[in-house]
């Protein structure tokens, strides 16, 4: 059953607070752990942002987590600087309760720009974290509800087939979700994940991040198909 709103605002502030064993703001290294562990893969430039630090105390700070063994950094692609992740060790000492992140070079462009993403909304909405992906899933296995997603169909065993949001924000007005279209799906595949979005009452408005030509044309074509211009949003700019 779809939850209330007064019952999806607390499911989403209870999963934006740390587990037990991590202390928010216990430590700079902790700190960054958690931001590395949430968000799967980051960059440099990324921890920056995220600590308000220059280049040469972020590389210090990295480098003392990695010689610890709680984070790890990874060559995925030749063209682009390397990311970093956290290690299962990382991921138990920031208590975040998050599988290893599966990264590989097909997903690694995706996972940056979303960490790009959150971010960006941080800094609008004046929040210290929004959900990732990673977080919404966890969120919802301990509800047993969607709390941030779309119902798409139903499992063997009776239960909702979610599509989860890349990213979302509990705002006053409730759950923003955000989804990062990089690459064309299937016209049809995407028609019923719009639709998907339209029905889930839960979740106050959906907003596409999608580069300019044919992604962001064949997302506002299942938009626009569905009806579902009054819950979903193609942004030709991103407002925060």
């Amino acid at each position: 059953m779809p939850p209330s709103f007064e019952r999806m605002d607390e499911a989403l502030q209870e999963a934006l607070l740390q587990r037990p064993g991590a202390v928010a703001g216990r430590d700079r290294d902790h700190e960054l752990v958690c931001y590395v562990g949430r968000h799967g893969a980051v960059t440099i430039g990324d921890v920056m942002k995220a600590t308000g630090v220059g280049r040469t105390v972020a590389y210090r700070r990295v480098a003392r987590c990695m010689e610890a063994g709680l984070i790890e950094r990874l060559a995925i692609l030749h063209s682009e600087p390397s990311v970093l992740r956290a290690t299962p060790q990382g991921l138990q000492y920031a208590g975040l309760g998050l599988p290893l992140a599966e990264i590989s070079p097909g997903s690694v462009i995706h996972s940056l720009r979303c960490a790009s993403i959150a971010h960006a909304l941080c800094e609008h909405f004046g929040v210290e974290r929004v959900l990732t992906e990673r977080e919404v899933i966890q969120a919802e296995r301990i509800e047993e509800r969607p709390v941030a997603s779309a119902e798409v169909g139903t499992l063997p065993s009776g239960a909702p087939q979610l599509h989860r949001p890349d990213l979302a924000v509990l705002t006053d007005a409730g759950v923003l979700a955000i989804e990062v279209e990089l690459t064309p799906k299937s016209p049809t595949r995407l028609a019923k994940i719009i639709a998907s979005w339209w029905a889930a009452k839960w979740v106050k408005e959906v907003q596409y991040v999608t580069p300019a030509g044919p992604t962001r044309r064949a997302v506002k074509r299942a938009v626009a198909k569905v009806e579902a211009r009054g819950r979903v949003k193609v942004l030709d700019e991103v407002p925060w």
